[in-house]
């Protein structure tokens, strides 16, 4: 008996500091969820909570893109024939001007020449032969002919044969080889104008990849030709911007390059995707003495948005919803984020005269009752622009 006693007496703290401990528990977490649970059943406020009242309207929506500039008359050059480069009416050489007209480059065409010379010859020689037939076999078509005749140059280029009014006349000057000759000498003066490349418009050398002497060889690239004043701007928008790009659009393009802004307008938008960047084509046209080909440019264009609304890009949660209060109860909302521009949003799918919340508010949840709210719309285009 008493050595059951001395166990006892041994055991009993034990059991006690088991019953104090398990007891704190139970207490514990009835407190926790009795607070829990009243912070869950008592949802009103009695601080004011501020909040808008949406109002959906056309709103303007900014998009910035970069681009290169380019001018819009641009020709690579490229040797058409065989033979030794020369320079023309000034060296072909890169930054130099050249005006309409004037002789870009030439290659070297004497021998080519005096063959064109001897064909034309040759036709005159047929002309000749030709017309003291004529004269006997039809002498009513025989004047134009002979004004053709005495006109003809060796050194000029050809004029068109008299017309033949007829077929018998028409295969009368054929069967003589008048026209074979004829389209063969013409065919000559075409390649010989192929040794003197002509300025097409007033513009720069851009690029120079031939020296005077070399030997060129037909299919040869010569160099680039530019015009300076004419250029177009090459942006590149994401696709989700590019809907709401309309040809027209003002544009105000900036670079370090220069001081002050560039005003332009949307020349067209292409219709098609880049595969490889996923962004569509939007093209400026830009008559400007401070651009120059090559240059980047930064663009800014202000876009119409309509049924939107601005609202504070932190009211958002990360799954696109905000809170709206609906008969004094918080409710999440999601809705359509157009864009996000710093500390604003705009976005779709609220209805006009749904109220929000103003500004964030720790500890909201939705099903949260709020009492007595004050409506504060804040000044930073909470809603729709009018």
């Amino acid at each position: 008996m008493k050595r059951n006693n001395s166990i006892m007496s041994k055991i009993k703290p034990y059991v006690i500091a088991v019953i104090i401990v398990v007891t704190g528990i139970v207490i514990g977490r009835l407190l926790g969820s009795g607070k829990t649970q009243q912070e869950r059943t008592v949802p009103k406020r009695d601080s004011q909570v501020p909040v808008a009242e949406i109002t959906n309207g056309q709103v303007q929506r900014n998009i910035t893109m970069n681009g290169k500039v380019q001018a819009v008359k641009k020709i690579e050059i490229y040797a058409e024939v065989t033979g030794v480069f020369i320079d023309g009416d000034k060296p072909f050489r890169e930054g130099r001007r050249f005006s309409k007209g004037e002789v870009l480059l030439r290659i070297e065409d004497s021998v080519y020449r005096n063959t064109v010379l001897a064909e034309k010859s040759s036709l005159l020689n047929e002309l000749t032969l030709l017309m003291p037939d004529l004269l006997i076999d039809f002498p009513e078509y025989a004047g134009p002919w002979k004004q053709y005749l005495e006109d003809f140059s060796i050194d000029k280029p050809l004029r068109p044969l008299p017309s033949a009014p007829n077929d018998r006349l028409r295969n009368y000057v054929a069967a003589r080889n008048i026209y074979n000759k004829f389209f063969a000498v013409r065919s000559m003066e075409e390649t010989l104008a192929k040794y003197r490349i002509i300025a097409p418009f007033d513009g720069v050398v851009t690029v120079s990849e031939a020296n005077p002497g070399i030997l060129v060889r037909n299919g040869q690239k010569l160099g680039e030709f530019a015009a300076t004043t004419a250029f177009e701007l090459e942006l590149s928008a994401p696709v989700r911007d590019a809907a709401f790009i309309r040809q027209g659009g003002r544009v105000l393009l900036s670079s370090d390059d220069f001081d002050g802004l560039i005003e332009a307008t949307v020349a067209r938008v292409n219709e098609t995707i880049d595969p490889d960047t996923q962004t569509v084509g939007v093209y400026v046209l830009l008559n400007d003495p401070r651009l120059k080909d090559g240059m980047y440019l930064s663009a800014s264009l202000e876009v119409p948005v309509d049924a939107a609304a601005v609202i504070a890009r932190e009211l958002l949660d990360r799954e696109n919803r905000m809170f709206v209060l609906r008969d004094s109860i918080l409710t999440l909302l999601p809705v359509e984020v157009v864009s996000v521009d710093g500390k604003t949003a705009i976005v779709r799918g609220i209805q006009d005269g749904t109220m929000i919340l103003a500004e964030p508010m720790e500890g909201a949840y939705s099903g949260m009752v709020i009492s007595e709210p004050s409506l504060s719309i804040q000044e930073g285009n909470l809603t729709g622009s009018k």
